[in-house]
């Protein structure tokens, strides 16, 4: 009966290999969320400095990536301090007194005040959520503490981290 079995078998070197050719996925087919990737050619210019036009690339690149970082960091903190003057405006209230109220108020509380905020202040700017703009205004609020109470200096600017402080 062994021997029957292994005649049943099929010869997978009789058999031909049928390779299928499947089209690449085009830019319909990605998901919406998947970057297009950098590509860095690896063959061009061998001869003449391959290693060094291909190292050159990379820091352009990543130059780029890094100014383009900054740019949206810059941009995020000129929104908070627009924001916070905003609300500023809306309280009727200085700077250092509504960051006073702001750190002794309630979460409870801050999400009233912030509804209310939104609801007029809205019409006029494009609209954010509640819970946005009470994080926006948090995030500016500590980073402010943070700017004021700065332990290391400018020309250390990862000092606190590097020395194992907390960096809230």
């Amino acid at each position: 009966m062994a021997l029957r079995i292994h005649q049943c078998r099929p010869n997978p070197l009789l058999q031909q290999v049928k390779l299928q050719a499947w089209p690449l996925p085009s830019g319909n087919h990605l998901p919406y969320n998947s970057r297009p990737r950098t590509q860095i050619l690896c063959t061009r210019n061998k001869s003449s400095g391959g290693d060094s036009n291909l190292a050159s690339d990379f820091a352009m690149q990543v130059s780029r990536i890094n100014t383009n970082m900054a740019q949206k960091e810059e941009a995020m903190k000129k929104s908070r301090e627009l924001l916070f003057c905003e609300l500023c405006k809306f309280l009727d209230l200085e700077e250092d007194k509504v960051k006073k109220t702001w750190s002794e108020m309630e979460s409870e509380d801050k999400m009233v005040l912030v509804k209310g905020f939104v609801d007029v202040w809205g019409a006029n700017f494009h609209p954010l959520s509640a819970r946005c703009v009470k994080e926006l205004i948090e995030e500016h609020i500590q980073e402010q503490k943070d700017s004021s109470s700065e332990l290391s200096s400018a020309f250390f600017p990862g000092l606190r981290r590097l020395m194992g402080f907390a960096t809230e």
